[in-house]
């Protein structure tokens, strides 16, 4: 194995470890929900998506598919859930700055917050559904097999 391979495998096994130890049951239920629902809402893109993995790629493992189809539309399973845990952390980011900062000043910061963090945070919470498809798929997979059959 190259290096660049050994590197991108330990990284990966690496967030799948961070991941493990930061992410309940109860959390990997409620993303489980969350991704049921995401799927089956856009279930005729979800069909097309998978059509053309077999197709163009011979790849027919549903659950490679599912993670596939997150990461190439850069989606998240719940946007209402998301959009609060930024807003917290943008808030906390505030809050830590210990200033008492007026109405155009916390806008700021909360605005340099986003710039510098949206997207970071938007590539960590595809990591964790990434790894809720993988730890939850004997659940997931079949509903949304299902699903694609009909």
């Amino acid at each position: 194995m190259d290096k660049p391979q050994k590197r991108r495998k330990k990284t990966r096994s690496n967030i799948y470890k961070q991941l493990e130890s930061e992410l309940s049951q109860k959390d990997l239920e409620a993303m489980k929900a969350s991704a049921i629902d995401f799927f089956l809402k856009d279930i005729e893109a979800l069909k097309q998506f998978t059509k053309k993995m077999q197709e163009d790629f011979e790849q027919s493992d549903l659950t490679f598919a599912l993670k596939m189809f997150v990461l190439s539309n850069n989606k998240v399973f719940n946007m209402v859930e998301y959009m609060k845990g930024q807003s917290r952390l943008a808030e906390e980011y505030v809050k830590s700055q210990n200033k008492d900062f007026n109405s155009d000043e916390r806008r700021a910061a909360l605005n340099h917050w986003i710039e510098k963090n949206a997207a970071l945070y938007r590539k960590s919470t595809i990591f964790e559904q990434i790894y809720c498809i993988d730890k939850m798929s004997e659940e997931i997979v079949p509903v949304i097999a299902k699903a694609i059959e009909t």
